[in-house]
């Protein structure tokens, strides 16, 4: 993936190809599809690093920290799902990027998988301008407020969309069954949303950004620890609700065989991905506290 990473501008020096190499999304990609092709799990773990590339543009150099900042930023993100020319000749990297995985990730894929995935992602650029514009006003959300803005933020679902593609297991839309999906696809996202908050804490805190660690510490009056062990038992709980929908949606009966089959394929896949994910917190390089032995803040990030 790093000569791909060069030749699209995601890796510009020397310490951009050790940081990417050290987020060890090989792993990510490799368990979110253990039966894949090689090419489909590069496909996952190009678009993962774009993924990651974006939220550090954001996160961690302060992108929109002057007003309009941000919205120039993605602003050519918006056009680059839209335009079936590609992107203009004088479009940024980030947007050249973009429609190439999309271009990719698209073929052969059905109208209502493009529509969800252009909704789903325009919606993660809209929350991320919404999240940002709170930071610059000062605003902290309450618990409630910040829980429903995580899930937008954390590009979980636009991820789901494309496994759907690279791990050959579209989701399945029948009105049976489209209320338990969106809810199993909003429960990983909660999932892998909070676990990334665990991992990611201490980066938030030297970036003087908020996080479910430093919410719910402020929330109960408690230490970090003991706010650590909280957002546990928080994912802990949500994985439970989400086993169960998981375990419904294999056991429904009134579809024809074709699509029952379907079904528990892409939930299959779903909590296959989220395994993956979390398995991938816990060794990857991308923030402060890992790889590496394991310490307090380590000790409390979920197990797949």
């Amino acid at each position: 993936m790093l000569p791909w990473a060069w030749e699209t501008g995601l890796v510009a020096d020397a310490r951009g190809e050790r940081r990417l190499a050290s987020m060890r999304l090989d792993v990510l990609a490799g368990g979110a599809l253990p039966h894949a092709d090689v090419a489909d799990v590069a496909l996952t773990m190009q678009w993962a690093a774009f993924i990651c590339w974006v939220d550090d543009q954001i996160d961690r150099r302060g992108l929109g920290s002057v007003p309009g900042e941000l919205e120039r930023f993605t602003m050519p993100l918006r056009g680059a799902l839209v335009s079936d020319a590609g992107p203009p000749a004088a479009a940024p990297a980030h947007a050249v990027v973009l429609a190439g995985l999309w271009e990719r990730t698209a073929a052969g894929m059905s109208a209502c998988w493009r529509a969800r995935f252009t909704a789903d992602y325009t919606d993660f650029l809209d929350a991320c301008e919404q999240e940002v514009a709170l930071r610059r006003s000062g605003i902290r959300l309450p618990l409630a407020g910040y829980l429903e803005l995580r899930r937008r933020t954390i590009t979980l679902l636009p991820m789901l969309d494309v496994l759907e593609r690279t791990g050959r297991a579209p989701l399945v839309e029948d009105p049976r069954v489209n209320a338990r999906l969106q809810d199993l696809r909003r429960a990983v996202a909660d999932v892998v949303g909070w676990a990334n908050d665990l991992a990611s804490a201490a980066d938030d805190e030297a970036a003087c950004q908020d996080n479910l660690v430093a919410l719910l510490a402020r929330q109960y009056g408690c230490s970090a620890g003991e706010a650590r062990l909280r957002a546990t038992a928080m994912i802990e709980e949500r994985r439970a609700g989400m086993r169960a929908t998981a375990a419904a949606l294999r056991a429904e009966s009134y579809l024809p065989r074709d699509r029952r089959q379907a079904l528990r394929r892409y939930v299959d896949l779903v909590e296959t991905f989220m395994a993956a994910t979390l398995h991938w917190l816990a060794v990857t390089g991308r923030f402060t506290c890992a790889p590496g032995p394991p310490t307090p803040h380590r000790s409390h990030v979920p197990r797949p």
